[in-house]
């Protein structure tokens, strides 16, 4: 740092901005994983909790899953930036301990940060002969910390006699050095123009490439491999710790409760499936937290059908916690056709794929009737769905595309009455692949919200570029990977769907009433009765342990449900026995885009042929593991391993 006098001199700079961490405050290799474990220890010692009460490590790893919800959010909404004090009012409200106490945990984060770091005396010196010299400096830094807190710490660490103009971060300003978007109101705060402003600090992209993008001096002075090393190190151990306390805390539990393994004939019950959607409520309900703290006030749109049962079971976890005023809830009428016309009349580069891949792409008079909402067949004859498009694009279906523009302008109506007044807007669907979401975004509807679902899978491969705002809540993998347990719902994804899938018809178009309302097909007579009545006889169960989980004190105590559960679910779904098989075999799933055909999940012939064919058939039905019982009823364990290591190679191909 010797040369930095010299540096600022020869670029005609009259303002130094320094960044806080691992620059002017050095951290010790101390891995976030195990100052939050300090953190949450250090937490439940001043609140006087036994690990009876609230389990440290289980109260560390849900803050670190607040954290990580929070910046998924944020960088969804590309603008603002993740709070401390947001952060810590989610865990609280999470484990039921009043928010009033959000400055205590901030304090014991202040305390271990206190611990694990250590001033750059180099540099610290080099700063003070500029400051010597009338030089300004200012430290400006990305982190959820406010302002005053990054002072404390500065003033804690740094030796007595070092002093700075002003302290800048981006929890305060709602504007980071990712995006340079801080630097611009460093400037203005300063009254210096950007050239003559140099930055110093660590980090390639924004400490380095984003200064030089604003055109100012940047200066990086990166930590060295060895300080990496220690620290990825570190994190492995803290992890592994974790993991060992949490399994000992789930042993003891068990042995307590006598609880033994489940069979799979209980498959489905509370205790397998409710664990597992109590999981997503309580996610959903962070990231929904984490959006309006950070763009404001903010929507969730439940999209029909297996968005109502999804609703449904969020307002029973939302209901046992403290309401919401900047958070709403509202079914969204909406499918797959709704969101294709949507994208077919405003424009979406991958309408033509994404229709081929629903319908026949030779044969374009189901597509017709489908997007039309009506009878009508076209007037010409067209070769393939490409041409039919071009056909309706360039005017010479005029009927038809009449029809597809009046049902598009319908539902922008409809979308419009839901978002008005919202600045962030949440789409919650049943996942895997977000093709509504991806059609919506393509015709620049949805293009500034977010999408949340269960898993994310690519399972399409027709472009993943509505992935970075498309966050799949309990896995996110191209595919089920054998030792990621909860990833297994990707080999059998139709069971959960059908879990939340109410007795109603898909939306295929909207019809005014002499209101001047607008109201689809699925909302029949009697509609929302239905959502209380669910196909599914477990769903009743599922919403019931839902409420009692909400209510729960102890992280520990859903953690270690949630993972048993997705245990138990990977065993049911990968190598489930015939009575399991037998009393799913009737499970259907709707093909929707305004057809009604139903596919088996088991595939109706998988028992028919010679071993190959049988063989083929039940690798590609909807549940590989539950077909391979029914086309081989004495060797289906050997054929389901064989499945799962076809699983285990593609995971290391990937």
């Amino acid at each position: 740092m010797k040369y930095l006098p010299e540096t600022l001199e020869q670029a005609h700079c009259s303002l130094l901005t320094v960044d806080a961490f691992d620059t002017l405050l050095l951290r010790k290799p101390i891995s976030l994983e195990q100052r939050v474990v300090k953190t949450a220890r250090l937490f439940c010692e001043r609140l006087d909790l036994s690990p009876a009460e609230l389990a440290p490590h289980a109260l560390a790893q849900r803050r670190l899953q607040v954290e990580q919800l929070a910046h998924r959010a944020r960088n969804v909404a590309a603008r603002g930036e993740v709070r401390l004090e947001s952060i810590a009012a989610s865990l609280l409200e999470l484990v039921h301990i009043d928010t009033a106490y959000v400055p205590e945990w901030i304090a014991c984060e202040l305390a271990v940060e206190r611990e694990c770091l250590l001033p750059n005396r180099p540099l610290i010196r080099v700063l003070e002969q500029l400051q010597a010299r009338g030089f300004p400096i200012r430290v400006v830094s990305d982190t959820p910390l406010s302002a005053d807190a990054l002072r404390q710490l500065l003033i804690a660490v740094c030796p007595p006699g070092f002093r700075w103009h002003e302290v800048h971060t981006s929890a305060d300003l709602q504007l980071t050095k990712r995006d340079g978007t801080i630097f611009a109101a460093v400037a203005d705060a300063a009254d210096v123009a950007l050239s003559s402003i140099a930055h110093l600090g660590d980090d390639l992209v924004a400490d380095w490439l984003m200064p030089r993008q604003c055109g100012m001096t940047a200066i990086r002075c990166p930590r060295s491999r060895l300080h990496a090393t220690l620290m990825r190190a570190n994190r492995v151990f803290a992890r592994g710790q974790s993991r060992w306390q949490h399994w000992r805390r789930q042993r003891q539990q068990q042995h307590a409760a006598g609880n033994r393994p489940g069979t799979a004939a209980g498959m489905l019950g509370p205790d397998v499936l409710g664990p597992v959607f109590a999981e997503y409520c309580l996610r959903l309900h962070v990231y929904l937290q984490q959006t309006a703290a950070i763009e404001g006030s903010a929507v969730a749109l439940f999209c029909a059908r297996g968005g109502l049962g999804l609703e449904t079971l969020y307002q029973c976890y939302a209901g046992q916690l403290p309401a919401r005023a900047d958070i709403r809830a509202e079914p969204l009428m909406i499918s797959r056709l709704v969101a294709a016309r949507d994208a077919l009349v405003y424009g979406g580069a991958g309408i033509v794929a994404e229709l081929e891949y629903a319908f026949d792409p030779w044969d374009v008079g189901p597509l017709a009737r489908a997007l039309s909402g009506t009878e009508m067949a076209p007037e010409g004859n067209y070769a393939d769905v490409r041409a039919f498009v071009e056909a309706l694009r360039a005017g010479r279906e005029d009927r038809l595309y009449e029809q597809i523009v009046e049902q598009a302008r319908r539902f922008r109506e409809v979308w419009h009455a839901h978002t008005v007044g919202r600045q962030a807007v949440v789409l919650c669907d049943t996942g895997l692949y977000g093709t509504t979401f991806k059609m919506l975004r393509q015709s620049a509807l949805a293009h500034e919200s977010h999408c949340v679902q269960l898993a994310r899978f690519d399972y399409k491969h027709l472009g993943r570029e509505h992935f970075p705002a498309l966050t799949g809540l309990l896995t996110e993998r191209n595919g089920y990977k054998p030792g990621d347990a909860i990833s297994s719902i990707l080999a059998f994804w139709h069971l959960i769907e059908t879990i939340v899938e109410p007795d109603l018809e898909s939306v295929r178009r909207f019809d005014r009433r002499p209101d001047g309302t607008l109201v689809s097909n699925l909302e029949s007579e009697g509609w929302q009765q239905k959502l209380t009545q669910m196909p599914n006889p477990r769903f009743e169960e599922i919403a019931q342990y839902i409420v009692r989980s909400a209510k729960q004190r102890t992280a520990d105590a859903s953690l270690g449900a949630f993972e048993q559960a997705a245990r138990r679910l990977e065993r049911d779904i990968m190598f489930p026995d015939r009575e399991l098989v037998n009393r799913l075999a009737g499970l259907e799933c709707s093909v929707d885009y305004g057809r009604d055909e139903r596919i088996s999940i088991t595939a109706r012939n998988c028992d028919r042929g010679n071993v190959w064919n049988r063989l083929r058939a039940a690798k590609h039905s909807l549940w590989p593991g539950g077909a391979a019982v029914r086309a081989f009823p004495h060797a289906h364990r050997l054929v389901q391993k064989t499945f799962r290591f076809g699983y285990t190679v593609k995971s290391w191909i990937r």
